[in-house]
């Protein structure tokens, strides 16, 4: 009989802490801002990790708060946040963001999952990573790498999208361990568990993996 779904969650945090616990630790214990969060989190869509780091850095070491953003000309901030591709239509929603948490949020990024899915270009996952690490509010974002890592290990359905996966995870996990299952399935899924050629060969994971076992029997 094969492991319950809380089971293999146990292990993989234990792995987890074991492999990424440092990494984790000085990555939690930065002091993000939530509006600078925001606005790099609205950069990271449909790119890679260091094409947002690299708009954001240029973003940010020049502008301090939304107000300065807003009154920013266009052509400069699309010049500024270039590297995160598309990004005549991020200018576009940063600008309108900004606006609305000027003139809404007191210049404040809002709190609550329903006002920051209601600003533009924001979306689920945008909402739980500034809720999650701007807000200390113990949710599970769903990125790339959470959403494969979890399918392939068999914690969620295949066919599962974002709010099932979401939920299927919170629920296998104390609060105090859902800040590890994101940081750990990015780090892992990076390093290891890659979306295209993963590295099933030396996975410390395979035992427990439903993805290893069907390529196996395959």
């Amino acid at each position: 009989m094969g492991l319950s779904k809380k089971e293999k969650m146990k292990i993989i945090i234990k792995f987890i802490r074991s492999r990424y616990g440092k990494r984790i630790n000085e990555f939690l214990e930065r002091n993000i801002d939530p509006f600078e969060l925001l606005i790099t989190t609205v950069l990271s869509q449909r790119t890679k990790d260091e094409n947002t780091a690299m708009a954001s850095e240029r973003l940010f070491s020049v502008v301090t708060c939304p107000e300065e953003i807003i009154r920013m000309e266009d052509k400069t901030l699309e010049n500024l946040i270039k590297p995160s591709g598309t990004y005549r239509e991020k200018a576009k929603r940063i600008k309108q963001i900004s606006k609305i948490v000027v003139e809404k949020y007191n210049g404040k990024s809002p709190r609550t999952r329903k006002e920051l899915m209601s600003l533009p270009g924001v979306g689920p996952k945008t909402a739980d990573v500034v809720l999650s690490y701007g807000f200390g509010v113990p949710n599970i974002p769903v990125d790339v790498h959470v959403e494969v890592c979890s399918k392939r290990l068999g914690l969620v359905d295949q066919n599962a999208k974002y709010e099932e996966i979401r939920k299927t995870l919170e629920s296998l996990v104390s609060e105090k361990e859902r800040f590890l299952v994101n940081v750990g399935f990015v780090n892992f899924g990076k390093e290891i568990c890659r979306t295209h050629n993963p590295k099933c060969g030396i996975c410390p994971l395979n035992d427990i993996c439903d993805f290893h076992r069907s390529k196996r029997m395959g």
